[in-house]
């Protein structure tokens, strides 16, 4: 992961602390000192938001109905890409912005650089607007570190055109369905895959959510790490399975130039994803519009409906914004206000917020999809996400680490080995950390 700026180690516990217990903010000292910027402010409030989605308009947006409240909006990369480095390098400067766009499985490790204000004082009223999974996922204990702005319900992508080609009546249910479909498709055709296996960290992460079991856990002032969990071997060996047997593609995503090659050609039926994969099918196959349907994500047991989610951020408040109750009305307003998400919306964001799921452009049918209602099955499955995930203090550290060794061997290799080089990381930070 990038290098903490927190200067010492006593300070460093202190922050992961706080995080682990959730008895006090991290950010204790600058919520005492924002306190008294807030009540000495005068005159109209000026904020900087730094993100890296498109959230121009919406700035826009709240800037005209907000005279006495304005955001400037800066685009900077991606958080894994350089945008959490840049963003506390400047709060490290003292030249931060008051509010950045913060996954929510960053949120851990932008808390012990001390970089993420607790705003539950200013946030917990409006909590109940949102998705339970998300405001899970942007909370540290009973502590609130931002306002959920989108959430990546995973659903099913599939042929509908393959699929009675190949005899297939129904997408699969369960995951052993899901192996018995890949089987039959085999059978008639071993050049056809049935879908592609996880290949990135990210991907194995939402595989694990799903079964509801996390990767970390906290015990007293510890993190204990449980990267190689009985729900991860499960879902590493069901993958590995059906790519030694050649069921599955290797690697690929909607966004991968050899998944499009074989969805072009009638070589892939299905691909497992969240909401947004849709605007990669849409925009790199626009000649398939109408053969590709939505359903829900298969499930290891019939019938419980468990879904997962894949992506999403939140909205923070940085530590040293002077402005910290405007900082969380603009941070609710991006992700509640109709207007704004409607805009989130058009540029690709499915709302968090319980209200912006109902909005029309996401309950009529989809061209596409061949005229299927397919944010009612991004809804449901946005409800059935476990609220049982912690994330962890080192999160760039996992992906890559996942993502390398998946490449490398084995997918229950790549557990084994990664969950011995994040406890090493974690003791690296200087935190207490124990394996699960």
């Amino acid at each position: 992961m990038d290098s903490t700026t927190i200067r010492t180690r006593r300070l460093l516990t202190f922050a992961t602390a706080a995080l682990l217990v959730a008895g006090l903010g991290a950010c204790s000292s600058t919520d005492s000192s924002s306190d008294t910027a807030e009540k000495s402010q005068s005159g109209p409030v000026k904020m900087e938001f730094w993100g890296w989605a498109g959230y121009e308009k919406i700035v826009d947006q709240w800037n005209a109905s907000h005279p006495n409240a304005k955001v400037t909006f800066k685009k900077i990369p991606s958080g894994g890409t350089g945008g959490y480095t840049q963003i506390s390098n400047a709060i490290t400067a003292g030249e931060g912005p008051c509010l950045a766009q913060i996954e929510y499985q960053a949120i851990p490790s932008m808390l012990v650089k001390n970089t993420v204000m607790d705003i539950t004082k200013y946030a917990s009223a409006d909590m109940a607007k949102y998705a339970p999974s998300a405001v899970s996922a942007s909370s540290i204990g009973d502590k609130i570190y931002g306002v959920p702005v989108d959430v990546g319900p995973m659903v099913l992508f599939y042929r509908k055109d393959l699929f009675a080609k190949y005899g297939i009546t129904k997408p699969p249910a369960t995951w052993a369905e899901y192996k018995a479909d890949a089987k039959k498709v085999a059978a008639a055709d071993p050049s056809v895959k049935f879908g592609n296996a996880p290949s990135e960290g990210n991907d194995l992460a939402a595989y694990t959510l799903q079964t509801g079991q996390s990767w970390y856990s906290v015990q007293g002032d510890s993190w204990t790490v449980s990267i190689d969990n009985p729900g991860t071997r499960k879902v590493a060996e069901f993958w590995q399975d059906l790519k030694d047997k050649g069921l599955v593609s290797k690697s690929g995503n909607a966004w991968d130039p050899k998944f499009n090659k074989a969805a072009t050609a009638g070589k892939v039926l299905t691909f497992v994803n969240a909401s947004w994969a849709a605007g990669g099918i849409k925009s790199d196959l626009k000649d398939l519009s109408g053969k590709w349907r939505v359903a829900p994500m298969p499930t290891w047991k019939a019938g419980d409906g468990k879904s997962s989610s894949n992506g999403g951020s939140a909205t923070s408040v940085m530590t040293g914004c002077k402005t910290p109750r405007e900082a969380v009305q603009f941070a609710d307003f991006l992700s509640s206000d109709p207007q704004a998400v409607k805009t989130g919306i058009e540029s690709g964001l499915y709302p968090a917020s319980k209200a912006g799921q109902e909005d029309p452009s996401l309950t009529g049918g989809d061209p596409y999809f061949g005229g299927q209602k397919v944010g009612d099955v991004y809804k449901a499955s946005a409800a059935q996400v476990p609220s049982t995930w912690t994330n962890g203090p080192t999160y760039q550290q996992v992906q890559t680490d996942l993502t390398g060794a998946m490449g490398k061997g084995s997918l229950p290799d790549a557990v084994t080995k990664v969950q011995a080089s994040t406890v090493a990381a974690i003791k690296k930070l200087g935190l207490s950390v124990t394996n699960g």
